[in-house]
């Protein structure tokens, strides 16, 4: 389900509830995948600022996402907290037959840690998966195919990042120029039907530098809401959130993305009608995209 596409916000969740014998409940909380693409780099001037925007190009390579979360909840009067880790590496490419674009994009590996009382993410379902379809300049994914390593369909929390890695453009955009993508999205995440709408606003800040290589730097903002429903070891709940989101984007002068980081708050308040519980849970999640160097 995220809410944006890579540099828009997708929300991935992994909830969880099992007996205690504390309380009836125990929520074990969700895991946000934001999936919005951003750099924070030191401007250069503004050779390329001068010009327009490109769109995506034929290219291929090889990116590291690593993803950084911190969450605190608070249940029968007690705050609980942990930070959760994941590193994939992904293997893109771009290709034109004519005007048209087509993206193939593979997870070579994932891992992740979590301290307690947070269980490890599981992320064996992100090795090998692949998705391939139609691509329009500007990013947006015309039509696309994602699959696990065994070419069934992909689960929705993994579909939903990978149709979302590449940032939205608007080609021919000038310096001071703002743009906005507007996602909607439900998907069933781990027993929970979950929507998420969210609003990306870019602009074209100007030109900076990556790795030594020249750049468009895109400044985003987004906002977004989370609403869900379903039932975990026979007990029905809730969910209800609002996400704010602050990045930067870098495109490389071929229009290649070249990575950035971004940083997503949610706030939101699991029901528990059963267990009489209303739990609220805080959550900042920092992801970091760099282009790896050919090999």
């Amino acid at each position: 389900m995220a809410l944006l596409r890579t540099s828009r916000p997708h929300l991935a969740w992994n909830i969880t509830m099992t007996p205690t014998s504390r309380s009836p409940l125990t929520l074990h909380a969700p895991t946000l995948l934001l999936a919005t693409v951003v750099a924070a780099v030191p401007a250069s001037g503004d050779l390329l600022a001068q010009s327009a925007l490109p769109g995506y190009a034929p290219t291929s390579g090889r990116y590291r996402i690593e993803e950084v979360t911190k969450q605190s909840q608070e249940q029968m009067g007690q705050t609980m907290g942990f930070t959760a880790t994941k590193n994939q590496v992904v293997r893109l490419t771009v290709t034109q037959s004519g005007t048209a674009l087509s993206l193939s994009m593979t997870t070579d590996s994932a891992t992740a840690t979590a301290t307690a009382p947070a269980p490890t993410p599981d992320v064996s379902s992100l090795i090998g998966a692949t998705i391939t379809g139609g691509m329009g300049a500007d990013g947006h994914m015309v039509s696309s195919t994602v699959t696990d390593k065994a070419g069934s369909p992909a689960d929705a929390a993994t579909a939903l990042a990978m149709r979302s890695f590449l940032p939205r453009l608007k080609v021919g955009a000038t310096r001071g120029t703002s743009w906005a993508d507007t996602t909607s999205t439900k998907g069933n995440q781990n027993g929970a039907e979950v929507r998420t709408v969210g609003i990306v606003t870019y602009t074209l800040a100007g030109d900076t530098t990556v790795a030594g290589a020249r750049g468009w730097k895109l400044t985003s903002t987004a906002t977004g809401t989370i609403d869900g429903a379903g039932n975990s070891s026979g007990a029905d709940f809730t969910i209800k959130g609002t996400m704010t989101a602050q990045g930067v984007m870098v495109i490389g002068a071929g229009g290649v993305f070249l990575g950035g980081t971004n940083t997503t708050d949610i706030k939101m308040t699991v029901d528990v009608p059963m267990a009489s519980m209303q739990i609220p849970i805080t959550q900042q999640t920092v992801k970091t995209y760099t282009r790896l160097p050919s090999s």
